[in-house]
């Protein structure tokens, strides 16, 4: 007896284009739940290579026709796998595109916002005003391989055939080798992979050669060890067509255009969707774009087939400092070129002009009657449309097992079965999911008890610890160590050295002149990069200036000492933990740790450590006066400290974590800044709070202004700096918003009229114009910083890169 015959609908699409034989060809065959047993993985994989398409996708549907049509109230998920002609793929950008245009475009099936691949689950939906568009918000694991080619054969690790596989696969264009060879590996999600190669222009781009084929799964050493090996891996050329712009009707993200080519193993792409996404992920969290980055990609002009692509990803800074991809989008149109509706030669067929869809005339003659419109698209559509197409007037009948009773009740008898077991399957899984989700509920609800409680036994303690008073024993130092308690103020003998200093201050700064041979903004508008120094120190988080001398931390456990005049690296301090936070006072060098350490070096020895914070030190700030050393940290603590001795003289909690501080010019007032997003000012003799200023952010870092009244303070995610105005409350305490980019680092001038910022983006001043009661940018630089400082008379500025490069700007000598 021969083999029950399964006929499967199918259409082809040509996708990211508009227009019929551009783009990405594209197979999707729809596999009703009736027959999916029988539609194995192998007979997936013999059906792609009949299409002889770089990618087909079945589609899984829950009947022998067509997925339900929805009116958008609902979401309906639908699983496709993804075939090559050699391989099963866990994602690619233009199947997916192409099947979310079918289905929700060309089939109507709006209800359906999800489609599920071997890599996870996919929304999809139209894009607002742009046509007949659709996006998909794609999986993503972004990782970037630690190795490339030219470091695989630059380092020996290859030998022998895999060696001269590589070299014969490298283009014979020096230029384009180089790319080929410098190019970061880097992938999307696990499985597929793609090598990055920049190209300097459209002319390098046209000599990439199809010839050139490299098997990666030959080269050893690659891919990253574990689960990064293995899978699809190819080449992605591209080439930047324009200069990244600012959008600003999309949150001041950025805009790249490329032209890009997708060629291994013998053949080209015309659009690959996986390797935009890969592309777009790789050059946002390079770049450090935090408000994310759009992309438009133009691929497969060279073989006639141009494709556009568009891609969307926004970005994060994570927990390690290192940028991470958030969320990732793939966008594009696409058009039917033709479908199969069934498994019979027609009687009289037709084909559409418009569509090339093939019809029976009697039925496509009668919907045009009804509807006026194709089927399945809202083209309008005429008889004059149809053309007869001639064919074998030899109808195959169609087998007997078809058409008999037996054969048919035997049919409804199995779907009947079918549904059945899937019925009791799914209530079985929705029983383990109540008992789960009970347990989840259960385990949630002790955890917040406990943490209820154990807050409030803290909060006790800290009470009933502030409220305690112990002196020293009769016996002195011969009874025991005293014990050391918290102080609500500083002792009688620093709020007196406070008052004075204050005193002093106050009134030298009333109608303070600007010092003669100060920095004019002429001067300022002509510094300029003089020194480019990379220190021993990596991962550089702070900066202290001291005279002619830099003291740059890093969370590489070390101190490193720059002179500015000599412009080179004097030497290095062994501090032994992460640095957090610098300052520089007097001889004293003075760090922060991680670990909740304030360790001070003089003279190239460790003279002092003290650990009175229950976390990581996040800030540091000495005293005008500088006889009081101040620091915060994430445990919520403010601690002061004599300079002198190092000892605690006194401590208060607040309700957030800190991450900086700082003492007012005249050093009555302490600021800190939180976690929370508020600037929390306090007296300085009494630790009392006196006002607090919402950000809006988590707080990076906050600095006065010698006038007094003003000071300027930047959030995470923000891109701009915000100066308060201590005199007012609220949303009137806001004197100035400065667009200035993403900023780690600020630095205020002892005029109090210019102020210097650092961040990912380069270092800026910005000038506050008395006369004018205007702000004005008299400098802006492409010198990427996390802290910056102000040099002799304004007319010098010293900033640190992540990386530990320490940069001098002064005006060029003639």
């Amino acid at each position: 007896m021969s083999p029950q015959l399964t006929t499967l609908t199918y259409h082809t699409l040509d996708v990211f284009t508009p227009t019929r034989y551009l783009g990405n060809p594209l197979a999707v065959v729809l596999v009703p739940s009736s027959v999916r047993s029988q539609i194995t993985q192998e007979v997936k994989q013999r059906i792609a290579r009949e299409f002889n398409f770089s990618e087909t996708v079945f589609l899984h549907t829950p009947d022998d026709n067509e997925g339900p049509r929805g009116d958008g109230s609902g979401v309906t998920s639908r699983e496709i796998d993804i075939f090559t002609t050699e391989e099963e793929l866990p994602f690619a950008g233009h199947p997916t595109v192409g099947t979310a245009f079918l289905v929700r475009e060309h089939l109507g099936w709006k209800d359906v916002g999800r489609l599920v691949t071997k890599a996870g689950g996919i929304a999809i939906g139209e894009v607002e005003g742009e046509g007949k568009k659709v996006k998909a918000k794609i999986p993503h694991a972004l990782h970037i391989h630690r190795q490339t080619l030219g470091g695989l054969l630059g380092g020996g690790e290859v030998k022998g055939e895999v060696k001269t596989l590589i070299e014969a696969a490298l283009s014979d264009d020096p230029e384009i080798r180089e790319a080929e060879l410098s190019g970061p590996v880097v992938s999307i999600v696990r499985g597929m992979t793609f090598l990055l190669a920049k190209l300097p222009s459209l002319e390098h781009l046209a000599k990439v050669s199809t010839a050139k084929r490299l098997d990666f799964n030959q080269v050893e050493g690659l891919l990253d060890k574990g689960e990064w090996e293995g899978g699809f891996v190819c080449r992605y050329y591209y080439v930047p067509t324009e200069e990244a712009r600012k959008d600003e009707e999309n949150g001041g993200r950025k805009e790249f255009k490329f032209r890009t080519r997708m060629v291994e193993l013998g053949f080209e792409d015309p659009a690959t969707g996986s390797a935009a996404c890969t592309l777009a992920s790789y050059l946002t969290v390079s770049g450090k774009e935090m408000e994310g980055a759009r992309f438009e990609l133009t691929q497969g002009v060279e073989m006639g087939r141009r494709s556009e692509i568009e891609v969307e990803v926004t970005a994060e800074e994570g927990e390690d400092g290192e940028m991470k991809v958030k969320d990732l989008y793939l966008g594009g149109t696409a058009v039917v070129v033709m479908s199969g509706i069934s498994g019979e030669v027609p009687e009289e067929p037709v084909v559409s002009r418009k569509t090339g869809a093939v019809f029976e005339r009697r039925l496509i003659e009668k919907y045009i009657q009804e509807n006026h419109k194709e089927p399945g698209t809202d083209e309008e559509l005429d008889v004059e449309d149809l053309l007869p197409i001639k064919t074998n007037r030899v109808v195959r009948p169609r087998p007997p097992q078809f058409t008999s009773l037996p054969s048919m009740l035997k049919a409804f008898q199995d779907e009947w079965d079918a549904l059945v077991l899937e019925s009791y399957n799914t209530r079985q899984q929705l029983a383990r999911t109540r008992e789960e989700l009970a347990t989840a509920l259960y385990q949630n609800d002790a955890a917040v008890r406990v943490i209820a409680r154990l807050t409030k036994e803290r909060d006790e303690a800290r009470e009933a610890l502030s409220r305690l008073t112990v002196t020293a024993s009769a016996g002195g130092p011969a009874a025991g160590d005293a014990m050391a308690v918290d102080s609500e103020g500083l002792p009688e003998q620093l709020a007196a050295h406070v008052d004075q200093i204050q005193a002093e201050k106050q009134k030298g700064r009333k109608k303070r002149p600007v010092p003669e041979g100060w920095a004019t903004t002429e001067d300022v508008s002509a510094l300029q990069q003089t020194a480019y120094t990379d220190l021993p120190v990596t991962q550089a988080t702070s900066l202290a200036l001291n005279g002619g001398y830099a003291a740059v931390g890093g969370l590489d456990g070390k101190v490193d000492l720059y002179s500015v005049e000599a412009k080179a690296h004097e030497r290095s301090l062994e501090i032994g933990e992460p640095v957090t936070a610098t300052v520089w006072t007097g001889n004293k060098v003075i760090s922060a740790t991680s670990k909740g350490s304030v360790k001070v070096v003089e003279g190239g020895v460790e003279t002092g450590s003290v650990t009175e914070h229950a976390g990581a030190v996040t800030g540091l700030a000495v005293h005008p006066g500088e006889q009081i050393l101040a620091s915060v940290g994430v445990d919520k603590g403010i601690v002061f400290y004599d300079l002198q001795s190092l000892q605690r003289v006194a401590r208060v909690y607040t309700d957030a974590e800190l991450t900086s501080a700082a003492f007012h010019p005249d050093g009555h007032l302490f600021a800190a800044g939180t976690q929370s997003g508020l600037i929390e000012i306090f007296d300085t003799k009494t630790l009392q709070r006196m006002a607090n200023f919402t950000l809006g952010a988590p707080v990076k870092t906050l600095v006065f202004s010698e006038n007094g009244f003003w000071f300027a303070a930047t959030g995470v995610g923000q891109s701009s700096v915000t100066v308060f105005d201590l005199r007012k409350e609220g949303d009137a305490a806001r004197a100035k918003e400065l667009v200035t980019g993403d900023v780690s680092g600020l630095a205020w001038d002892y005029t109090g009229q210019y102020l210097a910022t650092a961040g990912a983006q380069g270092v800026t001043v910005q000038q506050y114009v008395k006369a004018s009661k205007s702000w004005t940018e008299p400098l802006r630089t492409s010198t990427p910083a996390v802290a910056v400082q102000w040099g002799e008379q304004a007319k010098q500025l010293v900033a640190v890169s992540r990386e530990g490069v320490v940069s001098v700007l002064e005006p060029k000598s003639e």
